[in-house]
């Protein structure tokens, strides 16, 4: 990706940087917290549903609230202690294990924590980023934060295969707890982003929720890519409520060799960043995000289908399960990113952010109990792998069949969000 001289300016590579940092470690976590409950825990189908849930959970409980407080509070400093405030939940887990009191209770609780820590870090980074780069840099910026995310994927998975394999996975936790106290020393020294005026009198916390959750409704470009986010992600809980525990049980990888697998998942996803501004160039938004909702679909069936093929066909295939899953995932989230950031204006991208995470995250617990419920009983671990992935295809149906799929390119704004065009204002606005 080329690197302009503008975002250059703006201290963006700071905040990217910071990013990496975190997010490579996040990976180590992602890969190592299931692992803890497999290995250490000895957890089956039904305690990895709850697993699943738990991280997803708390959409439902602070989903709208988080919104409100992005678009509340000075977006740096809520960065900031989200950051610090996971590093300290994190450590929670190898501290336990030491003492040998670690439970599936215990690590369901920080799993919870972390993921409403993490809400509040994406509606805040969310409404922060444009205020920090400027609309007309979103496209680059975005791009180079879902590259942020690839760098994460790559290093992640294989640096939490070697920690998991010779440290343990409690132990390996602990080097995402740095990652994120790194992050937010990194963020210092970046501008303040006070939150926007309100227009009027300020509504209490219940109503400026709900009024962003409304916007969200009456909006038919941000609630058709909503509905989508919801069923994709309902489906996805379900598929990796269940994957580590059949990789690792059913198809006898070890966490190294999944470490690296997981590798492939992070080149899809260097690739997918650098190519996804050219995409929506040449091809538009719709029907690129129709492919990028149903392929994960397609690399899904690949992972059940590695069973009894011998593990060179099983390294092969989960490989590129991975590296296709990924690729689609990171274009849909920089188009989608990109969509709302350009079109939502500045004073409300936190609350629909929130809104947004609050449907698409909030079914994810649904979908990962249900796939604890039917793996551990009328289906198997194999054939809710596979239902799981044929549900992820269908998904595709609301960018084809929603006003995202004659959008081709988004309205020029100015600066502070506002409309260039008059013409444009009402599709500009939600």
């Amino acid at each position: 990706m080329p690197i302009s001289s503008e975002l250059r300016k703006t201290g963006f590579f700071r905040l990217w940087t910071g990013e990496t940092l975190s997010l490579a470690g996040s990976q180590i976590t992602y890969f190592a917290t299931p692992l803890i409950a497999v290995l250490v825990l000895d957890a089956g189908s039904w305690e990895m549903g709850l697993l699943g849930a738990a991280g997803s959970a708390a959409t439902l409980f602070f989903g709208l609230s988080a919104g409100v407080w992005a678009d509340s509070f000075e977006r740096r400093r809520l960065l900031q202690f989200a950051n610090l405030a996971r590093a300290l939940v994190l450590a929670v887990i190898p501290v336990l294990w030491l003492l040998d009191a670690l439970t599936i209770w215990a690590l369901l609780a920080v799993t919870f924590a972390v993921g409403a820590l993490s809400l509040l870090f994406d509606s805040a980074m969310s409404a922060y980023l444009p205020r920090l780069v400027g609309k007309k840099q979103l496209g680059p910026a975005n791009s180079w934060m879902e590259g942020s995310s690839a760098v994460g994927d790559v290093a992640g998975p294989g640096l939490a295969g070697v920690l998991v394999q010779f440290l343990g996975a409690p132990l390996a936790v602990m080097v995402d707890a740095v990652s994120y106290a790194a992050s937010a020393l990194a963020l210092r020294g970046l501008p303040r982003a006070e939150p926007a005026a309100p227009e009027g009198p300020r509504e209490k916390h219940l109503q400026a929720a709900l009024s962003g959750l409304r916007l969200l409704m009456r909006d038919p470009v941000q609630r058709s890519l909503a509905l989508a986010a919801a069923h994709f992600n309902f489906f996805t809980a379900m598929f990796y409520a269940l994957y580590t525990l059949y990789v690792v049980k059913t198809l006898g990888l070890s966490p190294a060799l999944l470490g690296v697998l997981s590798a492939a998942g992070g080149v899809g996803a260097l690739l997918g960043s650098a190519t996804a501004a050219w995409i929506s160039r040449r091809f538009g938004y719709g029907v690129p995000l129709a492919l990028a909702y149903a392929a994960p679909g397609a690399a899904g069936l690949l992972v059940p289908l590695a069973e009894g093929r011998g593990q060179v066909w099983a390294l092969v295939l989960v490989g590129l399960s991975q590296f296709g899953w990924v690729l689609a995932v990171v274009v849909n989230l920089i188009l989608s990113e990109t969509i709302k950031q350009a079109l939502v204006p500045d004073h409300m991208l936190g609350r629909i952010t929130g809104s947004v995470r609050f449907i698409s995250w909030g079914v994810e617990p649904f979908g990962a109990l249900l796939a604890g419920a039917l793996g551990a009983g009328l289906l198997g671990l194999r054939n809710t792998l596979v239902l799981s992935a044929l549900g992820l295809l269908t998904s595709a149906v609301w960018p084809l069949a929603g006003p995202a799929r004659t959008l081709r390119s988004l309205p020029d704004t100015h600066e502070d969000g506002t409309a260039a065009d008059p013409e444009t204002e009402s599709t500009a606005r939600p």
